[in-house]
């Protein structure tokens, strides 16, 4: 009988032990994920403008995840942090930090090395717009048609553009067309010469044409109102003959 109960003392606390090794690595799954999330949250808002969400936060983004899945394969942590209640905050949070970074397209960046693509086209146009100072509009105009042409190749994928590009894109379009005005379209005098005199002639032809059109129907007008007036009389004349043959 004393056997029987220092068996059950020792079956409790083994029991004891092992719960509370579970509920401590599951604290520590949490508490590393946390800090995952909370690394990945920084290097977001560090790299925002401009945009180098996908390149620059690929490798706390991993860990992250890495971090999330630790948590959620251990049955114990499971039992304890998930579907527990209507938040559900442990899942919740980690799917608005991956919700960033799919709407972000950042998975395109690592595809086929597009991002490693275009940074090499990126660079080579900014090195040649430092080497060539108030002629870069000439200069530079093969290396920005390159870029741009590989940027519209990928856009081609419905849209779905790694965030980071787009950014840097945009940006430098913007430098390319506004700062330093190399998309300024030369005006054509003869064109447009001869496009107003166009415009100038029209009205002219069309109110001179209403002109002509009204003043030959003036003209006619007499010679269509005698027509009338013979063919009303050589009607009557012809009613005047059938009622005298009707008579006769």
């Amino acid at each position: 009988m004393h056997c029987l109960s220092i068996s059950a003392i020792i079956v409790y606390l083994l029991t004891d032990i092992s719960s509370t090794a579970a509920e401590n690595i599951c604290q520590k799954y949490l508490r590393e994920l946390a800090q995952k999330q909370s690394e990945f949250v920084r290097c977001s808002t560090m790299n925002s403008v401009p945009v180098s969400l996908c390149v620059g936060c690929e490798e706390p983004f991993t860990e992250m995840h890495v971090a999330y899945m630790t948590l959620r394969e251990e049955q114990n942590c499971t039992d304890t942090f998930f579907d527990k209640d209507r938040i559900n905050i442990v899942s919740t949070t980690q799917s608005i930090l991956v919700g960033l970074w799919t709407k972000a397209y950042c998975d395109d960046c690592f595809t086929s090395n597009n991002s490693y693509v275009f940074d090499l086209k990126r660079t080579a146009f900014d090195d040649c717009i430092t080497k060539n100072k108030t002629k870069e509009c000439k200069s530079c105009l093969t290396q920005y048609l390159d870029l741009n042409g590989f940027y519209l190749s990928l856009s081609k994928n419905n849209g779905r553009v790694c965030y980071d590009m787009q950014d840097s894109m945009n940006r430098t379009r913007e430098q390319w067309s506004k700062d330093l005005g190399c998309c300024r379209r030369e005006f054509d005098i003869l064109l447009f010469s001869v496009v107003s005199c166009i415009i100038g002639v029209l009205p002219i032809l069309f109110y001179g044409t209403l002109y002509v059109l009204t003043k030959r129907q003036e003209r006619n007008r007499p010679l269509i109102e005698d027509t009338n007036r013979n063919a009303a009389s050589t009607s009557n004349n012809a009613s005047n003959l059938d009622a005298n043959l009707t008579t006769t």
